[in-house]
């Protein structure tokens, strides 16, 4: 139990640190799906200038670290491997797909846009909110896992008294 709640602090605080120290690559990727996406109908304008985004985004990393680390923390390397090639994917699609879906929303509400071309400033994206959802829908096998894995214990317990 003692060794569950050290690794599972660790992989929070961790988890902290790589989102603290990866904010600027995503928010750079974030911004290339956005122009990508819809085929460079958004421009942006102003000054790209930030301090830290919202704090969905650094504790969305920590948690999912967290659950990525407790499930696999008796396992086998390969499934460790496996697990966390699974929620890279799937946080990796998400940032795709949220980012993507946003964009082309941003484009088709304006309506006032010359040549169809929206001009956002930097900070209009909310990169915290995709991130952080990207973040916690990736971590949902590793829960599903977690839960099964209880629930089969529980049944194990029941059967053996």
């Amino acid at each position: 139990m003692t060794k569950k709640i050290i690794f599972g602090i660790l992989a929070f605080v961790i988890g902290i640190g790589i989102a603290f120290y990866t904010e600027s690559f995503f928010r750079e990727i974030i911004q290339n799906i956005f122009k990508w996406s819809t085929s460079d109908k958004i421009r942006f304008v102003g000054k790209n200038f930030f301090i830290f985004s919202n704090k969905i985004h650094f504790l969305t990393f920590g948690i999912g670290l967290l659950i990525l680390t407790i499930e696999n923390l008796n396992q086998k390397l390969t499934q460790i491997a496996k697990s966390g090639i699974i929620s890279l994917l799937i946080f990796g699609i998400l940032i795709i797909g949220i980012s993507s879906v946003d964009a082309n929303i941003k484009v088709v509400e304006c309506t006032a846009c010359d040549d169809g071309i929206r001009k956002l400033s930097w900070n209009e994206i909310n990169y915290g909110l995709i991130i952080g959802l990207s973040a916690i829908i990736s971590i949902i096998p590793s829960l599903i896992r977690i839960i099964k894995r209880k629930k089969s214990q529980r049944t194990t317990t029941y059967m053996m008294s």
